[in-house]
């Protein structure tokens, strides 16, 4: 299969075509629809499906959801929604939005900047 503009779309939205393209050669891998189709049928489905989470779970492992700005795939918005949904007693949940950064910010430049604050967060909650 050939370069996607969903995957430019979807990805790499933010980066210049060339590097978007590399990014598509480099890290692009088919999957099965399921992924898909389990996830957008969820809703319909009675009981605990594959994409089941327990968001009262209070002995979790503390939370840092990441977000580019210009996130196409999980928006900032959407990982704001998520990470109220995690808020048992007791646990940490926390989101950090990258100004600029699609949905691949740890294939644009600087990257750095994403790890060392994730490695800081997770430092700062152990």
């Amino acid at each position: 299969m050939g370069w996607s503009s969903t995957w430019r779309y979807a990805f790499a939205n933010t980066l210049p075509e060339d590097q978007a393209r590399a990014t598509y050669e480099r890290c692009h891998i088919p999957a099965p629809g399921s992924i898909v189709w389990n996830s957008s049928l969820a809703n319909l489905h009675p009981g605990h499906t594959d994409t089941y989470v327990n968001f009262r779970n209070a002995n979790r492992a503390p939370l840092l959801f990441l977000s580019g700005e210009h996130d196409h795939l999980m928006p900032p918005k959407v990982q704001m929604s998520n990470a109220r949904h995690y808020k048992a007693e007791g646990t940490i949940t926390d989101i950090k939005v990258f100004p600029g950064r699609s949905h691949l910010m740890a294939d644009q430049d600087d990257w750095q900047e994403i790890a060392d604050y994730a490695l800081d967060w997770a430092l700062a909650h152990t």
